[in-house]
């Protein structure tokens, strides 16, 4: 098994909370508040949201690979808030 780590920088918070809540009421609000927090909020939001949908993530990162044809297969996904000094 490998284990990758990726760093993200950049993200669209409230796109990113809105496609893994698959949208409706809970999604919408999750994305407005991605939208007025300070960033540091938004990353804890934006981990939440992609811990308590670790198995969408996997299956996005799988869909997302194998349409540039690499086939794999996913055992976990897990996001942290990570302060770089």
């Amino acid at each position: 098994m490998i284990e990758l780590k990726l760093y993200v920088s950049e993200v669209d918070y409230e796109a990113a909370v809105q496609l893994l809540t698959g949208g409706g009421m809970a999604g919408s609000a999750a994305a407005m508040a991605a939208r007025v927090l300070p960033d540091g909020a938004k990353e804890d939001l934006a981990a939440r949201c992609l811990n308590a949908n670790a198995s969408r993530l996997q299956t996005m990162l799988e869909q997302a690979a194998a349409s540039k044809g690499i086939h794999m297969k996913l055992s976990g996904a897990q996001a942290a808030v990570v302060k770089f000094s």
